[in-house]
Order: structure tokens, then sequence, then C-alpha cells
């Protein structure tokens, strides 16, 4: 077997800390973009034992997800990936977990502004959703390593998305030092859109903004607590009205599923493509525990505990913004 992703694309953690992909599961690594160069990644044991053993047709303990995909007959990450290579074509990167919302579904990893929340929680010696481990906020971005990354001779694309990366300070530098022949495609909650940042965008050939949308109109306000609604169609406007290839990539999960017919029509009307993942972590917000298709009671009970956590603390309630959603579960 061989892997196009593990051998052909660099990707980083918000941590910094390099990954084998972006789906990968291995635990930490040792090798991280702030004590190891690209060349000393590349060369590493936990990349090449991984290459090694996949040429072996033995899957990596790592590879769980395209391992379970295949044997189920599914197009795994690893088939999609033919297109990358020779040589590193790819960058998938993560320059730190700062981000101005705090979604449902996410973690204080991904998210400064869920660090803030929960440190708040454990300071009030209350009960966290992400339980009683401590986080920081990252931001692994200099200018050194933005050079070496901008420089690979063979990069042909470059994935950013975080945290929210619009957020990254060093984010129009390493976008000026790039090739404007490479492709760069964004994951962006759409809520921040700099003008001088959008004027240096619009010099590449090709340009993805893919939106993390979750809903339309308050639905994705409650879901990305933070953002709004309308600030995010008039980025979205602005995106499509450049030219660059806008789409939306909602996370399916028990919060949005029953609007997601809503959500898709508006997709349609917008001319735009729609990606949806299924969310599988926290289990409480996974689609398979949903009241109308599951008698998990201990799911149940974890969506009902922590949504009114986080309600009682945002001071709002779910059944002001998804009432079939908040009447599935009882909740007034």
């Amino acid at each position: 077997m061989k892997c196009n992703r593990l051998e052909n694309q660099i990707c980083v953690r918000t941590t910094g800390q390099y990954r084998l992909c972006c789906v990968s599961s291995e635990p930490d690594n040792a090798e991280n973009i702030m004590t190891h160069d690209i060349s000393e990644w590349t060369e590493s044991n936990t990349r090449t034992d991984a290459i090694k053993l996949l040429t072996d047709n033995i899957w990596p303990d790592a590879c769980t997800r395209c391992k379970v995909d295949e044997a189920a007959g599914i197009e795994s990450p690893r088939q999609k990936s033919s297109h990358y290579g020779p040589g590193i074509t790819h960058l998938d990167l993560r320059f730190g977990n700062a981000c101005n919302l705090s979604c449902r579904m996410c973690w204080p990893g991904s998210s400064s502004s869920l660090v803030q929340e929960h440190q708040e929680f454990l300071m009030n010696n209350a009960m966290s959703p992400w339980g009683a481990s401590s986080f920081v906020v990252h931001n692994w971005y200099y200018d050194e390593t933005a050079l070496e990354l901008a420089s690979i001779p063979t990069l042909k694309e470059v994935y950013l998305t975080g945290g929210e990366p619009m957020m990254v300070k060093g984010l129009l530098k390493f976008i000026q030092l790039l090739d404007k022949n490479v492709s760069l495609r964004f994951n962006t909650n759409g809520t921040i859109l700099n003008p001088t940042l959008l004027e240096e965008i619009k010099k590449f050939k090709n340009v993805n903004m893919c939106f993390s949308i979750d809903g339309v109109g308050k639905i994705n306000d409650y879901i990305r607590w933070g953002s709004r609604w309308d600030d995010i169609y008039r980025n979205f406007k602005i995106c499509k009205d450049a030219g660059f290839d806008v789409n939306i990539g909602p996370t399916v999960q028990i919060l949005n599923e029953l609007y997601m017919p809503e959500l898709r029509q508006w997709a349609s009307d917008e001319g735009v493509a729609i990606f949806e993942n299924i969310l599988s972590s926290p289990d409480y917000y996974s689609i398979k525990n949903a009241p109308w298709r599951s008698n998990n009671k201990r799911a149940h009970n974890d969506f009902i505990k922590y949504t009114n956590i986080l309600d009682n603390k945002r001071n709002c309630s779910i059944a002001d913004y998804l009432p079939e959603v908040a009447n599935a579960y009882g909740i007034s």
C-alpha cells in the first residue's frame, strides 16, 4: 500500500506537533515544528516507520480511519489523495488554536475562546464539559518557519484551518511568501475577513473558501456561539463576488440534523457545494444517539446535562434557537 498524504504532505496540529495526516490517530509525537525542521520530520522514525508498514501492506496503528473505511468499501482519505506528489506538494496547517467562537461540539484544543470558558468553569469549581484537564492557547507561527514552509520548491497547495485561520497574526506575511500559483484552501467560520488580507488572496489563481456553517440564521449562531449570521453572510457574498471557489462544510450532529434540509436548500439557492462532515465526538452530539433514533440513556442524559451547563453559562436557552431539538429532549 501507498499513502500520498503521508509521503507528500506536511500536517501540523494546533500545538505545532507534526501529524502523519489530518485523520491519523497517533499519540503525541516527539517531533514539533518549533523544535524540528521539515527534513527532521520527513526523516523521522515516526514517519518513515509508518511508510514502511504501509509498503509491507500492514496498517500502522495511527491509520485506523482509513483501515475501517476501506474495510467497509468506503473511499478513504488515503485513496482520495492520489493527486499528491511528487515531493512535498501539500501543507495542512493549523498555526494555533486562536478562535473567536465557542462552538458547541468543539473543544479547547481547537479554540482559545473555549480555553477561556473552560478555565472559568474550573476557577469556579464548576463542572466543565471538557473535564478537568488544563488547556492553553497555542500560536506557533513565526517568520522563519513560515519562510521554510513557503519555500518548499514542489509545493502545490496550502490548506489553512485552526482554530480560526483568519486570526493568525502572521497569516498575511505567510500568504505574501507563497508563490501565487500555489492553490490556497481555507476552512473558516466566516466571521472575520481582513480587507488587506483579502486583496492579497485575490492575487492567487486558485482559492477555495470553505465556510463552516452549521445552519441558517440563529441555528448557526447557537451552535457556533459568538457568531452573527449577518456577518457571515456578508463575508460569504464578498468571497463569492471575488471569484473564489466557495462552499460550505457543516458538522452534522444532533443539534442541526433536523435543520439540514433547510441548510441544503440554502446552499442550493446560493449555488455552492456542501460537504457534510459527520460528527463522531462527543458522542452525546452524534446523530447515532439522537432521541429520534436511539434509546441511549447515557448519551441523552449527557446531552441535557452539558446543554444546561453551557446555556446557563452563556445566558441562553436551546429552546429559543432549536425548539424541535429542545422538545425532543424535554428541555423547556
